[in-house]
This record gives structure tokens, C-alpha cells and sequence, in this order.
């Protein structure tokens, strides 16, 4: 891992982020295990679709040096303030999920990142991904088959409640990775659906694999419409992320807010560089 020190301004539009294994973890991941033995004799590379997204999406700071341990050598850690490198977490409640044009079916997904900087790469906003969950088992077998942390987590949540006009609360379970599982948690402003969308924002996901190297996930977004999230609070469940962030919470003073977008789509590509 590098380091690389940067005093930044972040504005992030950010939509479409290891942990322990075994036990628990596995017994539930039988449809993405059912997958993974569909998925074997294909390409590696493939595409996904995300449709009509209400998302999460905030930026905070965890120790570089507890950070710096979960980064290949390949990748500059963006250290935001002296001793302090930048973490993302997301989630998204979709209407479709796809996988390369595949039955499209309602799922959830959520991750965790790293802000870096890449050899390579053109993306709006890179992040070095430390965790995947969602409820879509083919997506999560095929990200899995590539040495991606990710999990079929089939009970997963997002929840919109007691809705007052924009006034909302949000609630996010992410229950696996079980070392890595987390909550978001607080009110939000949602976005106003009449307001013009944020133009095409991509954001590149990376994960570096023993079997298919840098695996690059291209998520390019369009439609995208911001609320107002500063309440929302991150509970680390998992005692990794606890040990990661230092804390049992996290906060996100860069960027918070509940977004819409219309489409993400998303190119995975292994052996980027």
C-alpha cells in the first residue's frame, strides 16, 4: 500500500462499495453456491444492471494505518487529513438487478471502500473494495468466483420509514460479511424527484484477486438525485469493521445523503492491469 496525502473538498455524488468466513457466513450462501457452479464455465468478465435505485451513500474517515493493511502495494491510499484515509459505505434498494441481461429480479446491494488512487483508470471516483453483500445470488456468486469479497446475504434490509413529505428515516442492515456486517441508521431528506439529475458519474470498484488479478467493477450511473443524509450514523456489528474504523460508529462529514439514480451499469473486467 501507498500512500498519497491529499487536502480535499470532496463533493461526492456517489452512487453506484476480507472480513471472516465460515460458520454462519456459508451455511446461508446456498443459491450463490448453486450459481457459482452455473457460473463456472463462463467468461470471467461480465456486466450487471441496476434499475430505478433509492440509495445511501456517505464518506467518512477511518486510521490509515488500520486501513492500510487491507490495500495491495498496486494502489495510493488517499490520505484526507494527516493519519486518516477515506471510507465509503453504500447501499441500494433497486427495482431490478441483472445479471449480463439475465432475469432481472428486486435486490439489494451494499459495499465498502477505500478511497485510492489507481495505476490505471478513468472513473469519477476510485475505491479499493473491502466488502460485497447483496441479495442477488447470481451477482454475488459470479463477483465471489473472481476472489471478490462478496456474499449472498439474502437478509439484508433497507427501509424508508415514517415518511413526512421530503422528512424520512432510514434504516440499513447489512449482515454479512459477518466480520464486515454493518447498520446505517438516521433521518434523511429525501430527494425531490422533480429536480434535475446529476449528469453520467462513474465510480470504479477494485479488488485485487490471487486468480484473476485486478478485478475492476465499472459502475457507470446515470439519473442521479441527491436528499440530505448528515444524521445517518454507521454501526460496525462485525468486530473487523469495529477494528478497522477504530470505533463502533462512523460518521460521514465529507459526503451523507439518500440518492435516486435510474441506472447503473456495471463492467467487470479482470486483469485490468
Amino acid at each position: 500500500m501507498k500512500k498519497s496525502t491529499f487536502v480535499m473538498a470532496f463533493p461526492l455524488m456517489l452512487a453506484t462499495a476480507c472480513g471472516a468466513t465460515g460458520g454462519q457466513d456459508d451455511q446461508e450462501a446456498a443459491p450463490e453456491l448453486a450459481a457459482s457452479q452455473e457460473a463456472s464455465s463462463l467468461s470471467p468478465d461480465f456486466a450487471a444492471r441496476y434499475l430505478d435505485c433509492d440509495e445511501f451513500a456517505g464518506v467518512g474517515l477511518a486510521p490509515i494505518a488500520s486501513v492500510a493493511p487491507l490495500v495491495p502495494d498496486d494502489y495510493i491510499v488517499i490520505e484526507a487529513v494527516p493519519g486518516m484515509a477515506i471510507v465509503v459505505a453504500q447501499s441500494a434498494d433497486c427495482a431490478e438487478i441483472s445479471v449480463n441481461g439475465g432475469l432481472a429480479r428486486p435486490g439489494i446491494f451494499a459495499q465498502l471502500g477505500v478511497g485510492v488512487v489507481p495505476p490505471t483508470g478513468t472513473g469519477d471516483r476510485n475505491f479499493y473494495q473491502i466488502a460485497f453483500a447483496t441479495t442477488h445470488p447470481i451477482l454475488a456468486a459470479r463477483l465471489r468466483l473472481l476472489g471478490v469479497n462478496a456474499r449472498y446475504t439474502p437478509l439484508m434490509s433497507y427501509e424508508i420509514t415514517n415518511t413526512s413529505g421530503a422528512q424520512a428515516d432510514l434504516a440499513i442492515s447489512v449482515p454479512r460479511p459477518l466480520g464486515l456486517a454493518f447498520d446505517l441508521d438516521g433521518p434523511v431528506t429525501l430527494p425531490d424527484p422533480s429536480a434535475p439529475s446529476n449528469p453520467l458519474t462513474t465510480f470504479n470498484y477494485w479488488h485485487q484477486s490471487a486468480w484473476h488479478g485486478n478485478i475492476l467493477q465499472e459502475n457507470a450511473v446515470t439519473g442521479i438525485r441527491l436528499g440530505e443524509g448528515s444524521g445517518v450514523t454507521l454501526t460496525a456489528v462485525g468486530d473487523d469493521l469495529e477494528a478497522i474504523l477504530g470505533s463502533s460508529t462512523l460518521t460521514f462529514p465529507f459526503f451523507s445523503s439518500p440518492e435516486t439514480f435510474e441506472e447503473a451499469v456495471v463492467t467487470v473486467e479482470t486483469d485490468a492491469f
